[in-house]
C-alpha cells in the first residue's frame, strides 16, 4: 500500500452518502484524491490531471462508467480502473474484463473490500517494478523506461544506467565513485572524469521535471521520490 501513497486517484460516485463514506478511505491511501459525481466531469478531470487510478460507479450520470472506461482505454492502457456497481450480469462482466478493470466491487461495498481492491492494484504495480515519482513521472525498471505525463522520454544507455542507479538508491545520494562504476563500468578508469558526470547529469536534467534529480553538496546526486 506504500506505492498507493504516491499515486493520484479519481473517485466517481453518484451517491453523496457513499461518496462521503469512502472518500476519506481513498484519501488516506493516496497522494491526491480527485472527486466527481458524474462521468462527464470525471472525463474532464482525467484529461487534465491524468490520475493513476480511477474508482468509478458504473452507473454514473451523464456518462456511465463503461462508456467512460472505453473513452479512457482509447487513449491509454496504463490507468488502473476499479468498478463499483449494484449488479453485474454476464454482459457487464464481459465489458469489465475487456476494459481491463483491476477489480469490480458489488455495492454495498465494505471497507475491507475496498482496501483489498487497492491492495490488488498495489501488487500489480509492484510486479511491473514501476516507481512513481513527482510531476506524473514514473520509471519502469523492467524496460529501463522513463515516462513523463504518459509520454516516454528518450534516454541514452548511460542516462538509463544513471537513472536506474538513483532509483535503486531509493532517495539516498549516489557518490561520484558509485556513478563511475555503475554507469561506465570497465571504462571508468580510461576517459571518465568528474566533468563527465556533471555533463551526464546536465543533459539528463534537460529531459526531466525540474527538481527530480538533486545535487547533495559534498556527497553526490539523489532522486526525489
Amino acid at each position: 500500500m506504500k506505492i498507493l501513497k504516491k499515486l493520484s486517484i479519481l473517485y466517481v460516485e453518484n451517491n453523496t452518502i457513499i461518496l462521503d463514506k469512502y472518500s476519506p478511505i481513498l484519501k488516506s491511501n493516496c497522494d491526491t484524491l480527485y472527486i466527481s459525481n458524474n462521468g462527464k466531469e470525471a472525463y474532464l478531470i482525467y484529461k487534465e490531471k491524468k490520475p493513476h487510478l480511477i474508482v468509478m460507479d458504473l452507473y454514473a450520470s451523464q456518462i456511465d462508467g463503461v462508456t467512460l472506461a472505453k473513452k479512457i482505454r482509447e487513449e491509454d492502457n496504463t490507468t488502473y480502473l476499479i468498478a463499483l456497481t449494484h449488479y453485474v450480469g454476464r454482459e457487464l462482466l464481459l465489458e469489465i474484463v475487456n476494459l481491463h478493470f483491476s477489480s469490480y466491487l458489488i455495492k454495498p461495498v465494505n471497507k475491507s473490500e475496498l482496501l483489498n481492491a487497492l491492495q490488488k492494484v498495489s501488487k500489480k504495480i509492484s510486479k511491473k517494478k514501476i516507481t512513481y515519482l513527482m510531476e506524473n513521472c514514473f520509471w519502469n525498471s523492467n524496460t529501463k523506461s522513463l515516462f513523463y505525463q504518459d509520454k516516454q522520454i528518450f534516454l541514452t544507455k548511460r542516462e538509463q544506467k544513471l537513472f536506474q542507479l538513483l532509483i535503486e538508491k531509493n532517495g539516498m545520494p549516489s557518490s561520484d565513485d558509485e556513478i563511475f562504476f555503475y554507469v561506465w563500468e570497465n571504462d571508468f578508469d580510461k576517459t571518465v572524469t568528474n566533468a563527465s558526470i556533471r555533463t551526464l547529469i546536465k543533459n539528463l536534467r534537460k529531459k526531466i521535471p525540474i527538481g527530480l534529480i538533486e545535487n547533495v553538496y559534498g556527497v553526490g546526486y539523489k532522486i526525489n521520490l
